[in-house]
């Protein structure tokens, strides 16, 4: 292999392996700006709600962003602050805003039958 080549061959490799990092960190960077926190929805047997657990600032604006990695729809439902989300599809992701006027915990939880642990896929939010 001439020298030439080699030299090709590393900065396509570079090139390749940068830009793609770069997309990950700008939409990491991205992500940590725009939104409160980012919600996974996934069936119980493969980690239900991440994070289950959460909290927000009393008084101050929360936009979740919630994606759905599953192969199934999910919903969304955060009664005591009058949100619901009726269907998030497969691979989908949706953002909820809203201004958390209540201190204490509440729960979330999945509203559409997504498999036989359906009723297990909750979670809680702590508003201080």
């Amino acid at each position: 292999m001439k020298k030439n080549e080699l030299i090709a061959i590393i900065l396509f490799c570079l090139a390749t392996a940068g830009t793609v990092f770069g997309i990950f960190a700008i939409e990491r960077y991205r992500e940590a700006r725009l939104y409160t926190l980012k919600l996974l929805a996934r069936a119980p047997l493969n980690g239900n709600w991440y994070p289950k657990n959460f909290k927000l600032s009393y008084g101050k604006e929360a936009k979740l962003l919630i994606r759905n990695i599953e192969t199934v729809s999910h919903g969304f439902a955060l009664p005591d602050f009058n949100i619901a989300v009726k269907e998030i599809k497969a691979g989908e992701v949706i953002v909820v805003k809203f201004t958390p006027d209540k201190k204490g915990a509440f729960p979330f939880f999945c509203t559409i039958w997504c498999s036989d642990e359906h009723l297990q896929m909750r979670g809680e939010i702590t508003v201080e």
